[in-house]
């Protein structure tokens, strides 16, 4: 991959960002950005239905943390440990705020899917708006994969190439956004 480059045009007000992958780099990508979409969309329609809260337009979801501790990187605790705890307030809190949570970490891995286009392209351009969410889905992409000690040395070897990429393509987004 190539870092990031930010590039202000003379007619436009805000800047453009690019870069350029290689191809096995966006197929990675581009399959780890599925994986991640997947995992969110089966947390979100596991959900228990509650009648009550569609008829008020309210969309509930789970009470309790995902089981999938990859998900559950993704979707942690409404509470630090240390806080005051009351009865129910946790479980509240994440029934209230997780689908819309879910909906905002697939709109960000969106973003990433359109970049790349549908013939899968190597060239990115996004604005400045995508570039946050460009962000923060690399950022969730990274909580999904890191602390995994499954398989044996040569995944585990893996995944953390897999994880530097990542942190190098966060960064020189980040380095490019901050100018």
């Amino acid at each position: 991959m190539q870092p990031w480059r930010r590039k202000k045009g003379i007619m436009r007000s805000s800047a453009k960002f690019s870069t350029r992958f290689d191809p096995l780099e966006r197929e990675v990508i581009g399959d780890l950005t599925a994986t991640v979409s997947e995992a969110l969309i089966a947390r979100a329609q596991s959900a228990p239905k509650d009648e009550f809260a569609e008829m008020m337009g309210l969309a509930a979801g789970h009470s309790e943390p995902p089981e999938d501790p990859k998900v559950r990187r993704l979707l942690p605790d409404f509470q630090r440990e240390g806080d005051e705890e009351f009865d129910g307030d946790a479980g509240l809190l994440r029934s209230l705020h997780e689908n819309d949570i879910i909906k905002a970490k697939l709109m960000n891995l969106q973003v990433i899917n359109e970049a790349l286009g549908p013939t899968g392209g190597v060239d990115v351009s996004i604005d400045e708006e995508d570039a946050q969410r460009f962000v923060a889905a690399l950022n969730d992409m990274r909580l999904y994969v890191s602390e995994d000690d499954r398989g044996g040395e040569a995944a585990q070897q893996d995944r953390a190439r897999l994880l530097e990429w990542l942190s190098f393509c966060q960064d020189s987004l980040l380095d490019a956004m901050m100018g």
